[in-house]
C-alpha cells in the first residue's frame, strides 16, 4: 500500500464552494480520504506530509474538448497526412504529457485518427503512459461527406448511426461524438458553418443508442436547426454552440443540456491561426458566438470549458486562456472555475470527481494566491497531484 499523502495548511477549494477554507487534505489509495480542520490531519511514520504555508488547493482541472492527435499549427489535419499513423501517435502521446504539469489530470478527446486517443487512454489507465484520464470519443459519426471528414466515420440513415456507435463502443469509446452541422475548420469546399447534417431522427438513434451502452454523447453543432435538433435528440453536450436561438436555450435548461463552448478557439483562428477559408469563417461567427454563450450563460445553461487544444492556434494545453474567456463571455469567477472542475465532471459522467471532498479522486492542484481572483496562477502551480502521487512543476 503507497504512503498516504497529508497536504497541511492549506486553503481549500471543494470545487462547489463560493470560497477556499483552511484545511488539511489527506489522500490515500488514490482518493481523498479526509478534509480535516488545519493542523488536525494525523500522518503515519510513512506518510508523505508537506506543508503548504497556505497555498490554494484546487481540484484536479478538466478540458472537455481536446485532440491529442493535432498539434495547434495553422493546420493540423496537413500534419497527420504528413507524419502517417505511427508518428502521429507518438506525437499525441507527448501532448498527452503535457497535460499534468498544467494541473490538468482529466480531458475530453472529441475526435481523433485512426483511434489514437483509446488507445492512449488504455495506456493511462494501464500505467503505460503518464498523462491526465482521458475519456476518448475516437472517430466521429457523421453523414456522408459531413464535418469531420478526417475521422469521420459515414453514416447515413438511423441503422447506420446505430451501427456506428456500437462500433466506437466495440473499440473502448468513452463517449461518443457526432456532427449535427458544418463547422469552421474542416473542408475548404462544400461544407458551410450553419447548415445541418446528421437528421434529428439519426440523432436520436445515435442518442438512444449510445445511453443504452452507457455512454454520453457529444455534438458538434454550430447552426441553429442542427443544435435544436441536438438537444430535441436528448444529446448529451453541445459543442460550439455558435448561434444559439431563445427556444433552444429554454429546451437546453429543461433538459439539463450542457453547453461546451470552446470559446477562445474562434477568436484564435479569427486572428489569422488557421487556413484562409477557416479564417474568413472564424470572422464571420465570433461575434454571434459571444452573443450565443452569453444568452446562455444568462439563462442557466450548464456551461463546462473546453479549449479545441490541437485545433488551429490552440497549443496543447490552453485551458486557463478558456477559462479567461468563459470569464470574458459572462461567468463569473466561481462559474468559471466550476466550468474547469466539477462542472465538466457531471457533464463528463464522472460523479465525485472535479472535487476535494471525501471519496473524491485525489487529483490536486496547489497554487501560490487566488485563483478567483487571478486564473493565470493556474498556468503555473507549484504542485500536481494525480491519484495521491505529487508532482512538483
Amino acid at each position: 500500500m503507497a504512503p498516504a499523502l497529508v497536504l497541511r495548511d492549506g486553503r481549500v477549494w471543494d470545487g462547489v464552494s463560493a470560497e477556499a477554507r483552511p484545511a488539511d487534505v489527506v489522500c490515500a489509495d488514490g482518493l481523498v480520504r479526509e478534509v480535516a480542520e488545519p493542523g488536525t490531519a494525523r500522518a503515519g511514520a510513512d506518510d508523505i506530509s508537506v506543508d503548504l504555508a497556505g497555498a490554494t488547493v484546487l481540484p484536479g482541472l478538466v478540458d472537455s474538448h481536446v485532440h491529442l492527435v493535432w498539434d495547434g499549427s495553422t493546420d493540423p489535419v496537413a500534419h497527420v497526412a504528413q507524419d502517417g499513423e505511427q508518428l502521429t501517435a507518438v506525437r499525441a502521446a507527448e501532448h498527452a504529457r503535457a497535460y499534468l504539469p498544467a494541473g490538468i489530470t482529466t480531458v475530453r478527446d472529441l475526435g481523433g485518427d485512426w483511434d489514437i486517443a483509446i488507445t492512449l487512454a488504455a495506456a493511462v489507465d494501464r500505467g503505460h503512459l503518464d498523462g491526465p484520464a482521458i475519456v476518448a470519443a475516437g472517430q466521429t459519426v457523421i453523414m456522408t461527406g459531413g464535418h469531420d471528414p478526417f475521422w469521420g466515420i459515414p453514416c447515413d440513415g438511423p441503422d447506420a448511426v446505430v451501427r456506428g456507435v456500437r462500433g466506437q463502443v466495440a473499440k473502448g469509446a468513452g463517449v461518443i461524438k457526432t456532427a449535427a452541422t458544418g463547422g469552421v475548420y474542416g473542408r475548404s469546399h462544400g461544407e458551410e458553418v450553419g447548415a445541418s447534417e446528421l437528421t434529428y431522427e439519426e440523432l436520436a438513434a445515435l442518442a438512444g443508442e449510445a445511453h443504452r451502452r452507457g455512454r454520453r454523447v457529444a455534438a458538434h453543432a454550430l447552426g441553429e436547426d442542427g443544435v435544436r435538433n441536438a438537444v430535441r435528440a436528448g444529446i448529451d453536450t453541445v459543442e460550439h454552440g455558435v448561434f444559439l436561438a431563445e427556444d433552444v436555450v429554454e429546451e437546453m435548461v429543461r433538459r439539463g443540456t450542457v453547453l461546451c463552448p470552446t470559446a477562445e478557439v474562434y477568436r484564435r483562428m479569427a486572428d489569422g491561426r488557421a487556413p484562409g477559408y477557416a479564417v474568413r469563417k472564424a470572422r464571420e461567427v465570433v461575434e454571434a458566438h459571444r452573443r450565443s454563450v452569453a444568452l446562455a450563460i444568462e439563462a442557466g445553461v450548464a456551461v463546462i470549458a473546453g479549449t479545441d487544444a490541437g485545433a488551429p492556434g490552440m497549443a496543447h494545453p490552453s485551458l486557463v486562456d478558456e477559462i479567461t474567456t468563459l470569464r470574458d463571455y459572462g461567468l463569473s469567477p466561481l462559474q468559471a472555475l466550476k466550468a474547469a472542475t466539477s462542472a465538466a465532471a457531471d457533464a463528463l459522467g464522472m460523479p465525485g470527481a472535479g472535487r476535494v471532498r471525501p471519496g473524491s479522486p485525489a487529483d490536486l492542484v496547489l497554487v501560490d494566491g487566488d485563483p478567483f481572483a487571478d486564473p493565470g496562477l493556474l498556468r503555473s502551480p507549484w504542485g500536481v497531484v494525480r491519484r495521491q502521487s505529487l508532482r512538483w512543476t
